[in-house]
């Protein structure tokens, strides 16, 4: 594998999935014969599981993306004149909360004050993109703290687990 271009293009997280998908069954079909690199399949697995894992919308059931997912929300979030950059962000973090929507947000109160209109964005963006599962992502997040927990522990530090 050799990089021809330095970032030449940004990808959504479902870009990148997909992608992996893709190469996998390739691989499976054994139309790559060869020499593969030897952490390829370690790097994939792993990144296949950070997808599927709450808070991830590529972690939601049913599925929410497809092929025209992005086209979708692009067109219906056109007028409010997101950077490429926070279009990426929308994709891959799903907010529907204007708490959420204003870490990605540039200047978001000055850009679209009221939270009205904040609201209608995120209606928007879960429209499209689908509603988080709760239950999961407390589940992930409560997981993901007490493992935090225990290696601090382990690192010496003095830190109740619940």
């Amino acid at each position: 594998m050799k990089i021809l271009e330095a970032q030449s293009a940004t990808l959504t997280n479902y870009e990148v999935y997909t992608h992996l998908m893709d190469q996998r069954a390739r691989y499976a079909k054994k139309e790559m014969q060869g020499r593969r690199p030897g952490n390829l399949e370690t790097v994939v697995k792993e990144l296949l599981e950070y997808f599927h894992e709450a808070p991830s919308p590529l972690g939601s059931k049913p599925f929410p993306y497809n092929e025209h997912t992005i086209r979708t929300l692009f067109d219906r979030l056109r007028p409010y004149d997101f950077t490429k950059a926070e279009f990426l962000m929308i994709l891959n973090l799903r907010p529907i909360k204007p708490e959420n929507l204003n870490t990605i947000v540039e200047e978001m109160e000055g850009r679209f004050p009221g939270e009205e209109l904040q609201r209608e964005i995120c209606e928007i963006i879960a429209e499209v993109l689908g509603k988080p599962d709760g239950e999961a992502e407390r589940h992930a997040m409560s997981e993901n703290a007490i493992e935090a927990r225990k290696e601090l522990e382990r690192q010496g530090e003095n830190v109740e687990i619940e």
